[in-house]
């Protein structure tokens, strides 16, 4: 079987493309191997794992707290509004991201919809009463109703430790996700 000399230009160039229903995507580019690479020698993305990029100008970085939650508000809620604090009751939407596996949904309050209008069902605990991660108690403390805040919770007061705790995946496949970790 012959090879046709536009595959050989691809592998040689180490694109993967991948055509559907004629429509044609470029989603991977691998660089070809390198000759004379170290062992050793890994890409700064591999030796500064879970350290935060610089923000932009004018963007403010993620704040960390003293048990290593990280959080960042990205709008603060409405003057005026009651603040959380211990013992507050919470009603959170959330959507929980795995960051080691860019950004696999395993929680999300929008998809557990029984009703079937949209609206979802939102997470609903007393900040203090041990029913959720201890992390993402910490991480909304400071909020205010209506405040959007990205809450990054390490595994001493996640799910490495607190696995039981709510908030808990919906379906098979967010439980298979949460479980890879």
């Amino acid at each position: 079987l012959e090879e046709h000399p536009r595959r050989r230009i691809l592998q040689k160039s180490g694109i993967a493309i991948l055509t559907i229903a004629g429509l044609t995507f470029t989603p991977v580019v691998t660089p070809p191997p390198l000759a004379n690479a170290a062992s050793d020698q890994k890409p700064k993305e591999f030796n500064e794992v879970g350290q935060q990029e610089t923000p932009p100008d004018g963007e403010r970085p993620f704040v960390t707290l003293s048990n290593g939650v990280q959080i960042k508000d990205f709008r603060v809620g409405g003057s005026g509004g009651a603040v959380v604090q211990q013992g507050s009751k919470v009603e959170l939407t959330l959507k929980g991201r795995l960051l080691n596996l860019n950004g696999v949904i395993f929680y999300d309050t929008k998809a557990n919809d029984p009703n079937g209008f949209g609206e979802g069902t939102p997470l609903l605990f007393t900040v203090g009463d041990g029913a959720v991660l201890p992390g993402l108690e910490a991480g909304v403390i400071g909020m205010t109703k209506g405040g959007i805040r990205r809450i990054i919770v390490p595994a001493d007061v996640g799910y490495g430790k607190y696995p039981d705790l709510e908030p808990k995946p919906f379906t098979e496949m967010e439980k298979r996700a949460l479980d890879s970790v």
